[in-house]
């Protein structure tokens, strides 16, 4: 039965998105009225913007003028009303669409234990992976399968958002090629911060010289694509080591910066 609720709720929800998307005349004035606000005054711009000819431009043109939403190129208080009230409601479909949408999402968990189909479960995020277990959590499910712990089961009719803190990433800089690359580099420097990472920190690797200098050291978790990577990791809750050639180093920080991953950046020493 809920899942037939839900259903008809979302037909219902996506008739009165169709009913706005249908009414053209109403989304042509509003995409009209935007092309004004932005500055635009010439027909063809706007024509141009919109895909449509310059004379159905003229046409709303005028509609507009005789509804009192524009005058001399100017929106007018009647006109901002209406760019208001349109926004809202396709905002109102959206959002209570997207409620939906996430009730009816199946996200994927390991059973911490023996759950069975129908019973309401936490999620936790331990060691980077989603767990389910039969207790309180900041976001919860109902259960889809029967499952053994350490076995997948699925959860739906999702609530609330899941607390975690998500993980860190130390960036070492290597030396540049210049100054002799991985014959340069300090290992015992490296050997000592491999050696005390706390467990389950991920290795990640950006270059032939990081390379070179850590394949005998370590196991490598991350070495292609590592900084996104290590991205992933971090929102998973995992911490990460990052050793990176002179090189890419901006470019590790930029995308660590852009994905909003909090960070350290270390060099790693010379041989003295």
């Amino acid at each position: 039965m809920r899942d037939k609720n839900i259903n008809f709720h979302i037909i219902t929800e996506y008739k009165v998105l169709s009913m706005i998307l249908r009414d053209k005349s109403k989304i042509t004035k509003l995409l009209i009225l935007l092309e004004i606000a932005k500055g635009r005054r010439k027909l063809r711009e706007i024509a141009e913007s919109l895909d449509v000819t310059v004379q159905a431009v003229s046409e709303y043109m005028k509609e507009l003028e005789r509804e009192g939403l524009v005058h001399n190129w100017k929106i007018r208080p009647r006109g901002f009303a209406f760019i208001s009230s349109a926004i809202e409601e396709i905002g109102e479909f959206v959002h209570t669409a997207s409620d939906l949408i996430k009730k009816e999402r199946v996200t994927e968990a390991i059973a911490g234990e023996r759950i069975k189909k129908g019973e309401r479960v936490g999620l936790f995020m331990k060691n980077g992976y989603l767990w389910a277990y039969k207790k309180d959590s900041s976001s919860t499910g109902i259960a889809l399968n029967d499952a053994e712990p350490m076995q997948d089961v699925g959860v739906s009719s999702l609530q609330g958002i899941m607390e975690f803190e998500r993980g860190k990433v130390k960036v070492y800089g290597m030396p540049s090629i210049e100054c002799g690359g991985s014959r340069a580099v300090d290992k015992n420097f490296i050997k000592n911060i491999l050696d005390s990472k706390p467990e389950n920190t991920k290795v990640g690797i950006w270059g032939i010289v990081p390379y070179l200098s850590i394949k005998d050291l370590t196991s490598i978790d991350f070495e292609f694509s590592a900084v996104n990577a290590a991205v992933d990791a971090a929102y998973r809750g995992i911490d990460s080591l990052l050793f990176v050639s002179h090189e890419y180093l901006p470019y590790a920080l930029q995308i660590l910066q852009e994905k909003g991953v909090e960070y350290e950046v270390h060099d790693v020493p010379k041989n003295q």
